[in-house]
């Protein structure tokens, strides 16, 4: 039997926490003496008390730790947990790399701001004209290139005519903004009629009207681009009329650097 103090010194666990670990039934002594209330415990706890810490020290809590060796009593078992815990924090690492590239962004701007796009809103008028197109759900914002391939595949089976310039567009069909689970419309300005697939329509799109602005740069931007061009659909008296979309004149198909790309968002737009 191994007194508390030559438990805390080979275990690497201060004898307060022995304690406190025996106080919520995580590491219960062998033995406790009636009369001094002295703990003893046994050499083969010590794997127990290194399984602790060691799952301690992945960030687990206490709670959760004496609720694991509880219920994973064999290493296999417990190796199939922490795959389980390791898939959960690189998603976790993913979210914390893509918060912490957004605030290096923002700072970024922030500390230069006449390197900041000037936004500039134009009223276009979009004529009539034919599209081929696939609608699907994609899993984030920025996420559309497959649908984009999906599409490249379906028109391989006619020659089809794009117009000159070629519009890459894409409509979204969600009532509210979503984070996740997008309904998505790609479309593609084409010349002549085509037959539809499986997958791919051919749609005659009607002239529309709509406010729209242009800007260079990564999708963090949208925010500051839609505050803009809402701004001045109400200061000039207009109101919005239909779906949102967008025009890719850069794209990541074709271009790699994410500050190069070209992004033209449109909001339909009719008279108050």
């Amino acid at each position: 039997m191994l007194k508390i103090g030559e438990f805390s010194v080979l275990s690497q666990i201060s004898i307060h926490m022995l304690r406190h670990y025996d106080e919520i039934g995580l590491l219960i002594p062998e033995h406790v003496d009636d009369f001094t209330g002295y703990r003893y415990y046994s050499e083969c706890q010590l794997p127990i008390a290194n399984k602790i810490q060691a799952l301690k020290s992945m960030g687990l809590g206490l709670a959760l730790i004496k609720e694991i060796l509880a219920k994973y009593t064999g290493n296999d078992q417990l190796k199939d947990y922490l795959e389980l815990h390791a898939v959960e924090q690189r998603e976790k690492i993913a979210n914390l790399q893509k918060q912490l590239n957004l605030i290096e962004t923002t700072i970024a701007n922030l500390g230069h701001v006449s390197d900041i796009p000037l936004y500039s809103v134009a009223l276009k008028k979009f004529p009539a004209h034919n599209v081929i197109s696939i609608r699907g759900r994609i899993a984030t914002p920025g996420n559309e290139a497959v649908l984009w391939e999906k599409l490249a595949k379906e028109r391989k089976s006619q020659k089809i005519q794009f117009a000159n310039p070629l519009l890459n567009i894409a409509v979204f069909h969600d009532e509210g903004f979503k984070e996740y689970d997008l309904d998505v419309e790609i479309q593609q300005a084409v010349v002549g009629r085509y037959h539809d697939t499986e997958e791919m329509k051919f749609k005659k799109i009607e002239e529309t009207t709509a406010a729209t602005l242009t800007f260079k740069g990564q999708y963090s931007l949208l925010p500051d681009a839609n505050e803009e061009i809402i701004r001045w659909i109400t200061d000039n008296h207009y109101r919005l009329d239909g779906k949102r979309f967008n025009i890719y004149h850069v794209s990541p198909e074709t271009e790699q650097s994410v500050e190069d790309m070209v992004t033209e968002v449109c909001f339909p737009v009719k008279p108050l």
